[in-house]
């Protein structure tokens, strides 16, 4: 617990805030409410310092309204919610106890094919986006086919990754102005083509917020070896989320030292400074493989007992994060 206090924990994506939107309730994120994975109290009293918060990003009227409730919420709660629009402001949110947001988005196409809006977003204080929550071909759709979500074999992964179609025209022109604007580029969901277009285009480190190791458990949405070799060398990382479905391979626990196996994978392919956490929570359709935010130290203890020392942990937890931020939304 002492170790855990210590760390700056940053979580590469919390979905709590779009399911209460999608389910037509309140957003008040200080109120515990134990039909959900998290919440403010849950998430500080877990040792979270910062956390990408998804806010729409499929439709553009709906991710304004998002927009607009998160400012309302930090406003109602200002002794316990900070937004995050600079990295600097993580380690002032560490300092005062309070709960960093930074959103996000998870799907470009509330772009509607528009720079401008882009823009917009920006301004507004949306500092990091998917360009795809898995949709593709379609209008305003920046990949040019569908992902795949399901287990699959690698000979079936080649074989998708042969015929898939990448980035839009428009889509790799997102990707140079997010570079450009300083916004977090995250390839979770995107095709395997899509993934290797925009490791191509952007000069700025790569993040998968909420992801896997496909080594580890054959998910489409689990990153290959060459995938967590490319994100490195970018300078990126891989965020290990807690979905149990990318954790363990159908027959097997899902559990807190699988996560632990997936992290001790990246650090030996391509070392300690490329993997991160993205839990997932509220995104996630039945428990999580820590099951609510209060019991991120369980995480942490399980680092310890598989012989990760302090400073490594802190890299896993946030210190790689704030590096990336540092380097992309500044």
């Amino acid at each position: 617990m002492a170790l855990h206090a210590q760390c700056v924990l940053i979580d590469g994506h919390n979905d709590v805030l779009m399911l209460r939107h999608s389910r037509g309730r309140p957003y008040d994120l200080m109120k515990v409410d134990r039909r959900y994975h998290s919440d403010g109290p849950r998430l500080i009293a877990g040792g979270m310092t910062a956390s990408l918060f998804m806010v729409h990003g499929h439709e553009l009227a709906p991710s304004l309204e998002m927009i607009a409730r998160v400012y309302r919420e930090v406003a109602r709660h200002p002794d316990a919610l900070m937004l995050i629009t600079e990295t600097g402001q993580i380690r002032r949110a560490k300092r005062s106890g309070r709960l960093g947001i930074v959103m996000s988005w998870e799907s470009l196409m509330a772009l509607e094919s528009s720079m401008e809006v882009l823009h917009i977003a920006h301004r507004l204080g949306v500092r990091a986006s998917t360009v795809t929550h898995g949709e593709g071909g379609g209008e305003h759709q920046l990949q040019g086919t569908p992902s795949v979500f399901r287990l699959v074999t690698a000979r079936d992964r080649a074989r998708h990754r042969r015929t898939a179609k990448g980035l839009t025209p428009f889509g790799k022109q997102v990707i140079r102005e997010m570079n450009r604007l300083g916004m977090l580029i995250d390839v979770a969901h995107a095709n395997d083509r899509t993934f290797d277009d925009i490791l191509a285009l952007s000069a700025k480190p790569v993040v998968s917020t909420h992801g896997g190791v496909f080594a580890c458990c054959p998910h489409a949405r689990c990153s290959t070896d060459e995938q967590i070799k490319a994100l490195a060398a970018g300078g990126g990382l891989l965020s290990i989320a807690f979905y149990p479905g990318f954790i363990a391979p159908p027959g097997r626990k899902a559990t807190a030292d699988g996560i632990v196996d997936q992290i001790l994978y990246v650090a030996g392919l391509v070392g300690i400074d490329h993997v991160g956490i993205g839990t997932d929570f509220d995104g996630i359709s039945g428990r999580p493989v820590i099951r609510s935010a209060e019991r991120l130290p369980v995480l942490t203890e399980a680092m310890l007992r598989r012989g990760l020392r302090p400073a490594e942990i802190r890299k896993v937890w946030g210190g790689n994060y704030l590096r990336v931020l540092k380097e992309t939304i500044g």
